[in-house]
């Protein structure tokens, strides 16, 4: 079977990413067009992924942002979070949108395999596809980087 996509844009990005969001923790986001008003990303997470293409998904949020996803994961108050939990909860998603991603580009058939979600990040640059998610007033920014394998 043919994949269901060979390329990912901003809008079907987005709405991996909420949907991963709304199932897995209940936290609501909308895509953002001007996001000068949301705090600056300062955590970071990526994750690999190998197969008819190689490449990688990466999370850029607000410190608050991982914050709130690890409380509504755990079902406490962000306050109760710590730094470690926040980064586990943000390399879970990670993790979460990276299979929603390999999905999308392999179809019903996907021949993809999806590394271990690392904190940091990668080379995301202007070149990859990327959204910007308004998260309860927090950001979220996703980047897709890939490339067909050789």
């Amino acid at each position: 079977m043919e994949p269901t996509s060979t390329h990912l844009d901003p809008d079907t990005l987005a709405r991996l990413a909420i949907d991963a969001l709304e199932r897995t923790a209940f936290v609501l986001a909308d895509p953002c067009g001007d996001s000068t008003n949301l705090p600056a990303a300062d955590t970071f997470a990526r994750i690999g992924f190998s197969g008819p293409s190689n490449g990688s998904v990466e999370l850029h949020a607000s410190r608050a942002f991982a914050r709130n996803l690890a409380a509504s994961i755990l079902g406490c108050d962000a306050s109760e979070i710590s730094d470690v939990q926040a980064e586990e909860a943000l390399r879970e998603l990670a993790n979460i949108v990276g299979g929603s991603v390999i999905t999308a580009l392999g179809g019903s058939d996907c021949r993809f395999s999806l590394g271990l979600p690392k904190l940091g990040r990668g080379s995301a640059d202007e070149t990859d596809t990327a959204c910007v998610l308004d998260a309860e007033g927090e950001r979220l920014e996703v980047h897709c980087q890939y490339a067909r394998a050789a």
